[in-house]
């Protein structure tokens, strides 16, 4: 490689960086396609090359482009963009993916970490923060960065350890599930459903069910439910 004249920067490559965005509100589309493809930092250029609204029509739109970074939000219409982060990462390594979420919360963003995310973002972070993600995401693709990483990590270290039913338990409950409704799930009887439940109350350190599901979500034990 040639380098650069004393007193000029080296080349930009020209070539756009090539994003497709899957998001079901158009709005956000709309706003970010402005900022992303209108930004003057030096930098490539970025173009929208394509959008998706639902999971099913993400695997088309993507069967049928060449795209150098996905940016893909968790809530889906027909199911969780993790798991079209997961699809992805599985076949490339390449390929930056940017999560879009409205959750802070720790299980939301291990989960983006283990699906292969390049990167989480939050909605309320603002537009400069997906440009910063997106080009993050173009240099070093596998490398998962997002704001509160690092203290997620510390507060994983510290959780309270839950059985594999214990945790089957609080998820149900989480859904919605009454006493009776985990002992048919589990094939457990109602009793052993309130022992477990007892047992996580006391891990946890709270003493009621929002409580229980609450804390749980917070330290990322367990998913927060879809909400349109």
């Amino acid at each position: 490689m040639t380098a650069a004249p004393p007193g000029r920067s080296p080349a930009i490559d020209p070539a756009p960086v090539r994003v497709v965005m899957v998001e079901d509100h158009a709005m956000i589309v709309e706003m970010l396609a402005q900022f992303l493809e209108t930004v003057e930092d030096g930098q490539r250029p970025i173009r929208i090359v394509a959008h998706a609204g639902s999971l099913r029509e993400a695997v088309q739109v993507l069967g049928e482009t060449q795209a150098h970074v996905v940016i893909v939000d968790v809530s889906l219409p027909d199911g969780s963009g993790l798991n079209l982060v997961k699809q992805i990462r599985a076949k490339s390594s390449t390929i930056g993916l940017v999560v879009l979420t409205m959750y802070d919360d720790d299980a939301t963003l291990m989960a983006a970490r283990e699906a292969g995310a390049s990167s989480l973002v939050l909605k309320s972070e603002g537009a400069a923060k997906v440009l910063a993600a997106v080009r993050l995401a173009v240099e070093k693709p596998t490398v998962f960065r997002a704001h509160n990483l690092e203290d997620a990590l510390v507060r994983r270290e510290s959780l309270p350890r839950l059985s594999p039913r214990e945790l089957e338990v609080l998820e149900l409950l989480a859904e919605g599930h009454k006493v009776s409704g985990v002992s048919q799930s589990l094939f457990m009887s109602e009793s052993t459903v309130k022992t477990h439940i007892g047992k996580v109350y006391d891990k946890l350190g709270v003493h009621n069910r929002a409580g229980a599901i609450m804390k749980a979500i917070q330290l990322g034990l367990i998913k927060p439910r879809q909400g349109r």
